[in-house]
């Protein structure tokens, strides 16, 4: 929740992905990583994440591949070095080092030294679970070495994908979590994008055990009290799917960096929250969008390149996000607006190939710019995940929210 709620603030968290390996072959990996997968010095990351400061550095650093845990030591230290910059870290992993063969029912898994250290330095873990990546990694693995994470007080969601609403692994999947974990473990719950190898993949969900038939009917055994009973969600049509982004199997981002929900005539105003985190890609080029399609591609579109981990520092990258006049009007407006484009001529598509020049910093701008940031940060976690996750399943992103004022 807290972190979602953060979506679109300016410069308020930066996306690293560290490496672009990854020793498992999802799919539907929206970054087509394979254990060969290119992978740069960490001295770039380590660099980048040094010239943050308390105060003027980002809030959030969220780490990212591939698999950013191939690299614990590199993980471990950025999260060193972002607490030290006032920053506070999280991980993304598709939790690859889950033992192959599932513990007793309820049983804990051992996590390797080096990789529970990477999670014990930062201050939230979030695990990538879909029908794909359950084809690599059982599910009550994921679970196992979840359980070890949360008996120790580790702050922690699951990210998960699937085709879309509709999608009958999404419901057994999310009523399972809520089984397992009392409602205690939020999830973000995504939907596949045609990038990487799901560009050209054949996706069928592939078959697993069905649960019994009140699973998700009622409250999880051991919630808090006053945790209110869901039914399981019903399943609408699925609407296109977005674009993936960069993250491991496009988890963190399958909701992050498609187009918002909307529709609208040509020119409409569709403000894009994905052009508010600055994204470290594999090479260490930053980006203003995590969209797949932006981080791995080169040249990257002028508009849309904010510098490069190896020779900027964050004061000059946060300064170019926020200062920036095209993505100020992309933040309030959309591509379409800025373009005057069609919405069938596609949403991100239509910024990747934007060659405009920005609209006058009126009054008038900057105040809609507020207007616009401050409804999106009014909907909070949920309203974002609403607009750019899987509906019915948006309230997923509050279980186990305290509900109260922090630091954060």
């Amino acid at each position: 929740m807290d972190i979602l709620a953060l979506r679109p603030v300016p410069a308020a968290a930066v996306l690293m992905a560290i490496t672009r390996r990854c020793p498992l072959r999802c799919r539907h990996c929206s970054t087509g990583s394979l254990p060969a997968s290119e992978e740069h010095p960490g001295e770039i990351f380590q660099r980048f994440a040094g010239t943050f400061a308390p105060g003027d550095g980002p809030r959030l650093v969220m780490l990212t591949g591939g698999e950013p845990l191939l690299r614990p030591r590199l993980a471990r230290s950025l999260a060193e070095t972002a607490a030290r910059g006032g920053a506070r870290t999280m991980i993304l992993s598709g939790m690859f080092f889950a033992p192959r063969v599932p513990p007793a029912a309820g049983g804990v898994a051992r996590i390797p030294p080096a990789i529970d250290a990477a999670i014990d330095a930062a201050d939230h873990f979030s695990a990538s679970l879909d029908a794909f990546h359950e084809e690599e990694v059982p599910r009550e693995s994921v679970f196992a070495v979840m359980r070890a994470l949360l008996a120790r007080g580790k702050d922690l969601s699951f990210h998960v994908t699937g085709t879309g609403p509709g999608d009958p692994y999404l419901r057994d999947v999310t009523a399972a979590i809520r089984r397992e974990f009392g409602d205690r473990v939020p999830m973000l719950v995504g939907r596949v994008g045609a990038v990487g190898r799901a560009r050209t993949a054949a996706l069928a969900i592939p078959s697993l055990p069905s649960l019994p038939a009140a699973a998700g009917s009622e409250a999880a055994p051991g919630a808090p009290a006053g945790t209110a009973s869901r039914t399981a969600p019903p399943a609408p049509p699925a609407p296109p799917a977005p674009p993936a982004p960069a993250g491991t199997a496009g988890a963190v981002t399958a909701s992050e960096a498609g187009p918002p929900a909307g529709t609208g005539t040509a020119g409409s105003a569709l403000p894009c929250a994905m052009a508010a985190w600055p994204a470290v890609g594999f090479d260490g080029t930053i980006t203003a969008c995590c969209n797949q399609d932006v981080v791995d591609h080169r040249p990257v579109p002028g508009h849309l390149r904010l510098g490069h981990a190896g020779t900027d520092d964050w004061d000059t990258v946060r300064r170019r996000c926020l200062e920036s006049g095209v993505l100020r009007a992309l933040r309030t407006y959309g591509p379409l607006w800025l373009a005057g484009a069609p919405p069938e001529r596609g949403y991100c598509e239509t910024c990747r190939t934007l060659d405009v020049p920005p609209p006058a910093p009126t009054p008038a701008a900057a105040f809609m710019e507020r207007q616009v940031r401050d409804l999106q940060l009014a909907g909070g976690g949920t309203g974002f995940a609403r607009r750019y996750g899987c509906p019915p399943y948006d309230h997923l992103v509050s279980l186990g929210h305290p509900e109260r004022d922090h630091d954060f």
